[in-house]
């Protein structure tokens, strides 16, 4: 008899438990919908621009199709700067040379050679050297910038040229973003194994902590990625000679598509560092379930 009553009680409670994960389940899903769907013009217009700045960055086209008459133009100014890139080939050479006959005299140690009298004079000699043709190669690429700058204006920003260039950089910052994310991560688990004293934390804490941790990391990752393009997008502008409506127009859609695509980013990480708690929970959560049935069977088990 208390056998009967105990399974059924345990019944009972298997039955709640799953009413109760329904209709909570149902009440996140009315939330989620509430919150996401454009029910409102301001929601309408977010969604819209979002959107448009996915569309932008990712799979639009350019709205200037280059002709061969441009093509033409742009090569035959590209032709100038070939002569001008034989001189900087040597320059870089000697550059070179002297950064290999320093680290000879210094033998790769930094201010060592500075406690030896005769080592200091001829490594400061050859860094005079080096800055001068240093000196030299920045006048000889300034000149090489200017001639390519005049080139990619005759095929315009709103090119294909300008696209990709656009697009090229913006992919660079984002591996740069992720880069920094990774580094972080890596360096917050040196530390944490290294001067963290947590032997008594429960696995669901340990996860739960890490995997916010990294989304934290790509968070920041994601936002010094945007910061960054908003910077050196001006130098690519710039270097097609555009004029100030057409390169401020340029300058808004791409960093319209450029935040579209960092939120996209933010919202996959959201997702996932969510689905990761929430796995977590669910199988720290029926673990203990499982525990607590087995130790009450056992506990009705020595009573009858």
């Amino acid at each position: 008899r208390c056998l009967r009553v105990a399974g059924t009680y345990l019944e009972m409670a298997d039955n709640t438990s799953v009413v109760r994960s329904q209709s909570e389940g149902k009440g996140g899903l009315t939330v989620v919908a509430q919150a996401i769907g454009p029910t409102t013009p301001k929601k309408a217009t977010a969604w819209f621009l979002w959107l448009l700045g996915l569309y932008i960055m990712l799979i639009a086209r350019a709205p200037v199709e280059i002709t061969k008459e441009m093509e033409a133009q742009y090569m035959a100014i590209m032709e100038d700067a070939e002569g001008i890139r034989e001189i900087r080939t040597p320059i870089v050479v000697k550059i070179n040379e002297l950064d290999k006959e320093m680290n000879a005299h210094t033998g790769g140690i930094p201010l060592y050679w500075r406690l030896d009298e005769e080592k200091s004079k001829i490594v400061n000699e050859l860094w005079s050297k080096r800055s001068e043709y240093e000196a030299e190669l920045k006048k000889v690429e300034s000149k090489i910038d200017s001639i390519e700058s005049d080139a990619k204006s005759k095929l315009g920003l709103w090119s294909n040229r300008g696209l990709s260039e656009a697009r090229q950089k913006f992919w660079e910052k984002v591996d740069a973003g992720k880069a920094f994310a990774k580094r972080q991560t890596l360096w917050d688990a040196i530390t944490s194994i290294l001067f963290t004293q947590r032997r008594d934390e429960e696995s669901l804490q340990f996860i739960i902590r890490w995997v916010l941790q990294i989304a934290f990391n790509f968070t920041i990752g994601f936002f010094l990625t945007l910061i960054n393009f908003t910077f050196s997008i001006i130098w690519v502008i710039r270097s097609f000679q555009p004029s100030f409506i057409s390169g401020m127009a340029f300058y808004g859609l791409a960093l319209l598509g450029a935040t579209s695509v960092v939120i996209g980013y933010l919202l996959l990480t959201c997702g996932i560092a969510g689905g990761g708690v929430y796995v977590a929970y669910k199988t720290v959560s029926s673990n203990h379930r499982l525990r607590d049935r087995r130790r009450q069977q056992i506990q009705h088990q020595h009573y009858d």
